[in-house]
């Protein structure tokens, strides 16, 4: 009976120590090359949960051009359409910003190219004579607008223009027609009528104002 005891102590103890052993083999189970889950406070948890943010540069704007002022604003006198008079040189008429330089001149099939000439806002109402180097010569109004400071323009009568300019020299300009001319000192204005000095009436109209330095206007306007 003791032989038997004793081999039953023994056999619990051997099962005891293979339990323990299990248990410790369990516990270091894990590869020593594998890393431990990065905390929420290391280096590679912040990187991952907050991503750089990429900065972004704005693209610059371009300032919108200026508005140019209307037609109505543009006050006809001897010698001057608005900020615009004969004599300038084209960087003086540049500057005004109501001109292009080396443009093709509209409305002609020539191919010819102006040293000056009015933006085409202004281009069906307005048209200018240059020297080769710029310097306007005249300046030409064929529109309605613009007018002078006493409404006068393309379209008035001979009437309106007499009562203004009492004084005003009559006569003959462009082909056979009739021109009323107004002067500033050295500064002309000048009204174009389609009829003859002798058969023009009080009825007429204007059909083209020009304005000139130095001499008088010659109320002409030819293509090519």
């Amino acid at each position: 009976m003791s032989v038997v005891r004793g081999s039953h102590v023994r056999s619990s103890r051997l099962w005891v120590v293979a339990v323990a052993t299990a248990l410790t083999l369990a516990a270091c189970s894990d590869s020593p090359d594998e890393e431990p889950a990065p905390s929420p406070s290391s280096p590679s948890a912040t990187a991952t949960s907050s991503p750089t943010a990429t900065p972004t540069t704005e693209s610059p704007t371009t300032p919108a051009p200026e508005a140019l002022p209307p037609l109505a604003e543009l006050v006809v006198s001897p010698g001057r359409v608005g900020p615009a008079a004969a004599g300038m040189t084209r960087d003086e008429a540049l500057a005004t910003g109501l001109f292009e330089a080396d443009a093709p001149v509209r409305g002609e099939d020539c191919g010819r190219v102006a040293p000056l000439a009015w933006k085409p806002d202004y281009a069906s109402s307005l048209d200018v004579l240059a020297q080769e180097d710029g310097t306007i010569v005249s300046l030409g109004v064929r529109g309605e607008q613009p007018r002078t400071a006493d409404g006068l323009g393309v379209g008035s009568t001979l009437r309106q223009v007499s009562g203004v300019h009492e004084t005003a020299e009559l006569t003959e300009a462009g082909y056979g027609q009739t021109g009323v001319l107004v002067t500033d000192g050295d500064r002309w204005l000048g009204y174009l009528f389609d009829a003859d000095p002798e058969s023009v009436g009080p009825n007429d109209e204007v059909v083209l104002v020009e304005v000139t330095q130095g001499t008088k206007p010659d109320l002409m306007r030819d293509g090519c």
